[in-house]
């Protein structure tokens, strides 16, 4: 594996081993990562059936509105019957600000969606008001 991208991905896994509203899926493999969202209001009933289809709904919308904000190596995948995020290293081009910005992103969107799922109901402001601070998250990203 090539030194940046360990670098990137061992960043990337401090990130979301430290944050209590993320789990880890599987440690770093080749050039990418696997985590879920699960906020920490959540974890002690993370195993019932429809806190599972809840947290499956949030991890899908999570990386939807991360892949319309300009994140492209952000997908979703199953694993175990849990869906989770994957986020796909190319050799040579990712910088550790580039994952701190697609981490930071996700956070947001997780945090901001959780307070909307249970009625299923996203007031457009919100969601305008996160979509233009990932807007200017990626261009000052993309100045540095």
């Amino acid at each position: 594996m090539h030194r940046l991208m360990k670098k990137t991905l061992t960043v990337l896994h401090e990130l979301v081993s430290e944050h209590p509203d993320f789990a880890v899926v599987h440690e770093p493999t080749n050039n990418e990562y696997c985590f879920r969202y699960v906020p920490n209001s959540l974890v002690e009933h993370q195993e019932e059936p429809e806190i599972q289809a809840r947290l499956n709904e949030l991890n899908d919308q999570i990386v939807s509105a991360v892949i319309n904000g300009g994140f492209a190596r952000v997908m979703t995948t199953s694993i175990g019957g849990f869906r989770a995020i994957r986020i796909t290293l190319p050799p040579n081009e990712t910088q550790t600000e580039d994952v701190e910005a697609v981490f930071e992103a996700i956070a947001r969107w997780g945090h901001l969606l959780n307070k909307k799922l249970p009625g299923h109901h996203k007031p457009e402001m919100e969601t305008e008001l996160c979509s233009s601070e990932l807007h200017s998250l990626l261009t000052e990203v993309s100045a540095t």
